[in-house]
């Protein structure tokens, strides 16, 4: 990623008075110099996803200036950021960074922390280190604040994105702090940015220590009998993703060494004793002139070779290691959004997508190959945008029309909105087509499969138990990760978690879907489901793994895994064989 030198406004702000820091701290930055360089040394910078499509850019600043209770004087940094995807894939960026150089007496590891004063939209600070070399830097997310507040970043809870090689956070080197803006326009402010060498914490009492709550069990009222439902279950069980890959960007290398999946890892996992492999690829970026097809102006399809080459490399992969294959069409990067759901061009050429890829396959007839319509509708836009069920019911039964005009017996696979919610689907009824296996997602209890997750602002979260215990609970938020960034919802469920943290919580979950499934005689399959594997104590990742083993098993529900499971190399972490019945060869 390209630094251009930022010509940051600095400007003096009449702030109150001066904020006492220990004699012990050092200042890094209190902008009252009025240029680009830092008080060690170091020089400020700015980026953006300007060079790869995007069009974020800060505005002329409104400066003011303006007095608030209890203050300090000092100088500040004031800028006011649009930010614009445009063409650029992933979400729109705006950052700010200064750099550090690492001396004998400025070493950053000999400090606890950083501080500074924020004031505007929410952000994340990043510690950029050379070790890092795929962007994956640690970081910790600061929610947005109204007034004037002092934010601590504390090292020891800082992690990575998570999409990278994990590396140790090395503080002895020379190393940059960014300041990033990725989720709303507006108004930000910093000041007063300093070394901390002691973070002192004080009881909150956030929560209560209370019994373990286990709810009654839902009566599950029977099993679907049904040729489709017997092909569900001998082919859709057992199963694992092809996760973090083809989905999240496009595979420009024809060459199968290149790949971070090809035969030896279908191979592997067949030896392993998975039956199923669920691949999440993006149609559409394969799409020649994707942007003017997406939006009805070229009504002509045509796809790139590379896409067919993945496609029907994994299909004779999977045939000749014996494991069904379900292509899922997984649009990761928010093409599918709220707009477009509303708009008849967009479901016309999403659905003659599909058409041309159940032609490719038209004269394919293993029984065990599978369409999945579109992972998780909805998936990856701005946060409160989401997929109304009925515009979602249209696009999937014009996917399925569009199938039908091709191939007329093809299982497709069908989950609801709002990440294949289990409450979403059984609001439902089923679709106008028989050939139709229909899925859920779940990742129940959330607090503990997603702890350490960065994408849902739990990075720091961790050592959760599970199930629930009184012995191992805690008054203190801070005891599990849990700071100023991460969201109110969160915090709401960790108070619930003495009633959601077991086994019978998450059952009878299920046991919904199993029930309407049951209601209108259809299969059912879960997908997607696991939980983080790194910030778990593996005694608690067992015990789960163990548990979710046991409750498909008891409901008699397919299931393909999506992460947790595996280790570095996807080879079965210990214990996982024996957790989910798994047969190895």
């Amino acid at each position: 990623m390209k630094h251009q030198v930022l010509s940051i406004i600095l400007a003096i702000l009449c702030i109150k008075n001066a904020f006492p820091q220990n004699t012990s701290n050092i200042l890094i930055e209190n902008f009252e110099d009025g240029n680009l360089k830092n008080n060690l040394d170091g020089y400020w910078y700015s980026f953006d996803d300007n060079k790869d499509g995007g069009k974020s850019h800060l505005k002329q600043p409104d400066w003011q200036n303006f007095q608030e209770n209890g203050g300090h004087e000092s100088a500040g940094l004031q800028v006011d950021v649009v930010l614009d995807k445009a063409a650029y894939q992933w979400s729109p960026y705006y950052s700010f960074g200064t750099s550090l150089n690492t001396t004998a007496d400025m070493n950053p590891s000999k400090f606890a922390g950083i501080s500074y004063w924020h004031k505007g939209v929410a952000h994340k600070v990043r510690v950029n280190t050379p070790e890092v070399k795929d962007y994956d830097y640690y970081q910790q997310a600061v929610p947005a604040s109204e007034v004037w507040s002092l934010v601590t970043i504390d090292f020891s809870w800082l992690t990575q994105e998570g999409w990278g090689k994990k590396v140790p956070l090395n503080l002895n080197n020379n190393i940059h702090f960014n300041w990033t803006l990725n989720e709303t326009s507006g108004n930000f402010q910093i000041d007063d940015i300093y070394f901390v060498k002691e973070i002192k914490y004080t009881k909150q009492n956030d929560m209560a220590i209370l019994p373990a709550e286990i709810p009654a069990p839902i009566a599950v009222k029977g099993n679907v009998k049904t040729p489709l439902n017997a092909l569900s279950k001998k082919y859709l069980t057992k199963g694992m993703n092809l996760a973090s890959w083809a989905e999240a960007g496009k595979v420009t290398s024809p060459n199968p060494k290149d790949w971070k999946y090809n035969e030896a890892s279908i191979k592997l996992q067949a030896d392993q004793g998975m039956l199923g492999i669920r691949f999440p690829i993006d149609f559409d970026l394969y799409v020649v002139d994707r942007i003017n097809v997406l939006n009805g102006s070229n009504k002509k399809i045509e796809i790139e070779p590379q896409l067919y080459t993945i496609l029907d490399s994994i299909n004779i992969w999977t045939k000749r290691h014996g494991v069904s294959y379900t292509i899922d069409y997984h649009a990761y990067d928010g093409t599918y959004s709220r707009a477009a759901s509303k708009d008849p061009k967009f479901r016309a050429a999403a659905s003659s997508l599909w058409r041309v890829i159940a032609q490719h396959f038209v004269n394919e007839k293993r029984p065990d190959l599978f369409f999945e319509l579109t992972n998780e509708p909805g998936l990856s836009l701005p946060e409160g945008e989401y997929i109304d069920q009925a515009d979602w019911n249209l696009l999937a039964q014009s996917m399925i029309d569009s199938i039908r005009k091709v191939d007329k017996t093809r299982p497709v696979i069908f989950g609801d909105t709002k990440w294949y919610s289990i409450d979403e689907l059984i609001k439902n009824k089923p679709l106008k087509d028989k050939n139709v296996i229909y899925c859920f997602h779940t990742y129940d209890p959330f607090v503990f499969t997603h702890q350490g997750a960065t994408w849902t602002k739990m990075g720091t979260m961790k050592n959760i138990p599970f199930p629930y215990s009184p012995e191992r609970w805690t008054t203190e938020f801070r005891e599990f990760g849990i700071n100023s960034g991460v969201p109110q919802w969160v915090k709401d469920q960790m108070k619930q978690y003495y009633k959601e943290g077991n086994k019978q919580h998450v059952k009878n979950r299920i046991a919904m879907a199993k029930n309407w499934a049951y209601q209108y005689n259809v299969p059912l399959i879960c997908n997607e489901w696991g939980a983080l594997a790194n910030t778990s104590k593996s005694e608690d990742l067992n015990a789960y793994f163990k548990t979710m083993g046991e409750i498909f098993k008891e409901l008699d529900v397919s299931w393909q895994v999506w992460f947790g499971v595996f280790d570095s190399e996807n080879k079965l972490l210990p214990g996982m064989a024996e957790a989910l019945d798994l047969k190895k060869k």
